[in-house]
């Protein structure tokens, strides 16, 4: 009697694998799907926030589809950059009191908020090892982290 129920649970367990077997590729399809990218605009972008994207796009390709306002700063930006997957991208509004990372003077630089002669010769340093893509490599440079930039991105162009 008791090989009878072994024998019919393993019979019961095996039809059992069988259906869980067969449904499991449809769901596995189901999940797949394409991947896509995307990046966080924020500024004088007209869209802001979560900007999704498929391939590769430069900064132009998404001023072109997003827009900016009339006020923005293009300067600040390299259009022909491609974007990163999960990066920001930050377009100020245009300010008169705008420094170029790659060609202001030593003494410009030291107009930013907290920036003194020390920080601005690291800044042109860097600039001579390689030309600033974008206002956001200023943090690349040794001095430089989130807050700072946050503090003085307003006042930056390229």
């Amino acid at each position: 009697m008791k090989k009878k129920y072994q024998i019919l649970g393993f019979i019961l367990l095996v039809i059992c694998s069988v259906i869980y077997d067969f449904q499991k590729p449809e769901k596995q399809l189901n999940i797949q799907k394409s991947a896509s990218s995307y990046v966080i605009l924020e500024g004088a972008f007209l869209k802001q926030g979560k900007y999704e994207f498929e391939g590769e796009k430069t900064i132009k390709n998404v001023i072109d589809e997003v827009g900016v306002l009339s006020n923005a700063n293009l300067d600040a930006l390299s259009k022909d950059r491609l974007l990163k997957d999960e990066s920001v991208i930050y377009l100020p509004v245009y300010n008169n009191k705008c420094v170029s990372l790659n060609n202001a003077t030593k003494e410009e630089l030291m107009t930013l908020e907290r920036v003194g002669e020390k920080t601005a010769q690291k800044i042109i340093d860097y600039r001579k090892k390689q030309p600033f893509t974008c206002i956001e490599d200023i943090m690349n440079v040794s001095g430089i982290g989130e807050k700072s930039y946050q503090r003085i991105r307003d006042y930056l162009c390229l």
